[in-house]
């Protein structure tokens, strides 16, 4: 068969684009290239009672040009020997698959995910000073490939990486106590599905905020209820129907104040339901964090106490002010990024928030309320749901 000019012509056009393809198809093939960065790095880890949390994320960052779902995390523990001790995972197995709870899982090119440690809490017994994490990766360019990804098996993977993490243990420098007294209940502390935790920090509208750290990553909201276990009584749209509000707060422990604010409104709420809340306008620039009224203690040895939300013009010290442990401070108001009145508490390694990592919390002589019984406990954490009880005066 004799080609003609006009073929030859188009076939010379042609050859280009198809080697074009072949390049774009080559390169959509290629191995992938993903990092994973624990933050903070290192982690740290929580001592209480006979077990060990471990409460970190991950920023998984896809930089390479092709859409990747994570599909499986798997954890092993090794000892200082390099033995296997404990091996863990989740995956896309079953009609719920486990690997869902981390969230959104699919890493666009050029795109970031935080997935949250989701191995998070161990027996004393098990050593933590070496863990290895695998995540696997299936590629997901087409329909037709997001369509073959929901029948594979779940150690089927197109790409692996790999994540050695070495959790280190932090002893608090500070002697520290409740910031109130009598019996509290732990609105939320920071397990591993609290807000506090959830700080996506590779999400662009967090780095658009300027946070570089979660320094809420240990912190507390603590709040009072009565016998019946309600936040309020009466009609939510009088702050002072909370049971919490305007109870007195104290220094978690010896120190030298840094920064106060005691101007700001309080919150209220629009109706009947609490579902509606009303904020101040505050002029540009006023509380950009959402603080309210607060007071930053810095116990000079490297560890911040901040405690937020208080009643404008509840709070009893300034700048330069050298408090004792168990001083009154201030009271528990509505005020800030609050969605009811209760009193933040966080233990800083620096004096900016959202710039410091938040450092584990360990109190002293308080009891852990269990119905009837209680728990005497010399040093340690509360956590999300505990209803704990402290009537240390000062320390």
């Amino acid at each position: 068969m004799t080609k003609t000019r006009s073929d030859v012509f188009a076939l010379l056009v042609l050859l280009p684009l198809l080697h074009c393809s072949i390049a774009v198809s080559a390169a959509a093939d290629s191995e992938p290239n993903v990092t994973i960065e624990p933050l903070p790095n290192p982690p740290i880890v929580e001592q209480r009672g006979h077990d060990k949390f471990l409460n970190f994320d991950m920023v998984v960052r896809n930089r390479s040009q092709t859409t990747l779902r994570l599909s499986k995390v798997e954890l092993s523990v090794y000892g200082t020997s390099g033995d296997l001790v404990l091996r863990t995972a989740l995956n896309t197995d079953a009609f719920a698959p486990s690997i869902a709870v981390i969230g959104d899982r699919v890493l666009k090119p050029g795109g970031s995910l935080d997935v949250f440690n989701p191995f998070a809490e161990f027996d004393d017994a098990v050593p933590l000073d070496r863990l290895q994490y695998s995540f696997c990766f299936l590629r997901e360019n087409t329909p037709q490939e997001r369509e073959r990804n929901l029948h594979r098996l779940p150690d089927d993977c197109d790409f692996a990486e790999e994540a050695a993490v070495s959790p280190v243990r932090y002893e608090d420098k500070t002697d520290l106590i409740l910031p109130l007294r009598g019996k509290i209940f732990v609105w939320e502390a920071h397990g591993l599905y609290a807000h506090h935790l959830r700080v996506p920090l590779g999400n662009p509208k967090v780095r658009a905020m300027g946070i570089t750290a979660n320094s809420n990553e240990f912190a507390s909201d603590f709040i009072y209820l009565d016998s019946r276990g309600r936040e309020f009584g009466g009609d939510p749209r009088k702050n002072a129907n909370w049971f919490s509000y305007g109870k007195p707060i104290y220094a978690p422990g010896a120190g030298i104040v840094r920064a106060v604010e005691n101007h700001i409104p309080d919150n209220w709420f629009k109706d009947a339901k609490a579902s509606k809340i009303g904020y101040p306008v505050l002029p540009p620039g006023k509380d950009p964090s959402g603080m309210g009224n607060f007071v930053l203690i810095d116990h000079q040895d490297g560890e911040y106490s901040l405690l937020l939300h208080m009643i404008p013009g509840s709070v009893l010290v300034k700048a330069g002010d050298r408090v004792s442990a168990g001083e009154q401070i201030g009271r528990i108001g509505f005020s800030g990024d609050a969605i009811f009145p209760h009193l933040h508490y966080s233990l800083m390694a620096g004096p900016q928030a959202g710039k410091a990592w938040g450092l584990p919390t360990y109190f002293a002589d308080f009891r852990r309320i269990l119905g009837a019984k209680s728990v005497e406990v010399a040093k340690g954490p509360v956590e999300t749901g505990d209803l704990v009880e402290s009537e240390i005066a000062s320390r």
